[in-house]
């Protein structure tokens, strides 16, 4: 495995790790689809699987972690 497949490897547990820190009833609407929400667990589904979904949950959640880093965020 190269130095950014396990980079990413690691990126990827962070967020689940993130998710699953949130209630079991948590749901979220992404896109334009009225009326579609993902659970927490839908939403951890979609990481793992590197969907386009996942893809975008995970620099979500990386760009809050890097502004939190900064100070943008209290």
């Amino acid at each position: 495995m190269t130095e950014e497949n396990e980079f990413k490897k690691i990126e990827k547990e962070i967020v689940i790790e993130r998710l699953r820190q949130t209630p079991p009833t948590f749901k979220i609407s992404l896109g334009s689809e009225e009326g579609k929400f993902l659970s927490r667990d839908d939403l951890i589904k979609e990481v793992k699987s590197e969907s386009r979904i996942g893809e975008e949950i995970i620099n979500i959640q990386l760009g809050y972690l890097r502004a939190f880093k900064k100070g943008l965020f209290s």
